[in-house]
């Protein structure tokens, strides 16, 4: 606002992009990030600040993969080449930021609703990337969050687990964030504890750090990823034959998506649940 006050139209518009990503991984409502997302691209567009709005189009695309549920053929090929379009803008400029915030949100998009392969297919993406980038995207701790769930996601055994480099990486990342910010990241912390745990076969104290990622994110209030935390619990619970503890954390799961805004992963999870 002080910014379009003083003629200062560049910083301004950065700063509202910035205030939109950032929403996002707090987990505002995403129909309000939405509507937020809808008035400044607006603006953007009138003041010609083409490569600010640009910069938006990814989180953009997320919002709307998270909020959309569609089947439609239609719709869905025009996502398709909506995303194309974009990846190759990005590429033809080599605007290496935004490749790095097409794959941070599509990874985070894909590993929400249960696409493992993909997700782990654009974190490799644009960890290669990075390895040329003078900067990256840390978002306070989110990338390195969702980096370690995706990983996680993908180790099916105990020695998988151990063996993925990058875990150990990742959890001495979010050792400093937690020091830095307890409020934002003690609960990310606890479930990444608990999905190793559970992949080592430590069922109670798998069971023990999913409570604790449950309660602390609720009192912080990201209920997205308290979302988050009811689904990899549930899913835990399915795993070791505790249905009714899954069935009812599945329920927790999808009422807090739906608090979100996510009306697609809400469809998606109750199309997708085993029972």
């Amino acid at each position: 606002q002080i910014g379009m006050q003083t003629g200062d139209v560049q910083h301004a518009m950065f700063n509202a992009s910035s205030y939109i990503k950032i929403s996002f991984f707090v987990g505002l409502n995403l129909k309000e990030v939405e509507k937020t997302i809808e008035k400044f691209g607006k603006e953007m567009i009138e003041y010609n600040q083409t490569a600010v709005y640009r910069s938006l189009l990814p989180v953009k695309r997320a919002v709307l993969d998270l909020i959309l549920s569609t089947n439609d053929p239609a719709v869905l090929n025009r996502k398709n080449i909506e995303q194309k379009s974009l990846l190759k803008q990005a590429l033809d400029s080599n605007k290496m930021a935004l490749l790095s915030d097409m794959y941070i949100y599509g990874g985070v998009v894909a590993y929400i609703f249960c696409a493992f392969d993909l997700a782990l297919a654009l974190v490799k993406k644009r960890q290669e990337m990075e390895q040329s980038m003078s900067r990256t995207s840390l978002l306070y701790g989110a990338t390195a969050f969702y980096d370690g769930l995706i990983f996680l996601a993908k180790a099916h055994t105990p020695t998988e687990c151990e063996e993925i480099s990058e875990m150990s990486s990742i959890m001495s990342k979010m050792e400093r964030f937690v020091q830095i910010g307890k409020h934002n990241c003690e609960h990310k912390m606890f479930l990444l504890e608990a999905e190793i745990k559970g992949k080592m076969g430590d069922h109670d104290e798998a069971s023990r750090k999913y409570e604790m990622a449950i309660a602390a994110a609720g009192k912080s209030q990201f209920f997205h990823e308290q979302a988050i935390a009811y689904e990899r619990a549930a899913d835990f619970f399915l795993r070791i034959n505790e249905q009714k503890k899954a069935s009812h954390y599945y329920g927790k799961a999808h009422n807090l998506y739906l608090q979100w805004g996510a009306q697609g992963k809400a469809d998606h999870l109750c199309k997708n649940i085993p029972f």
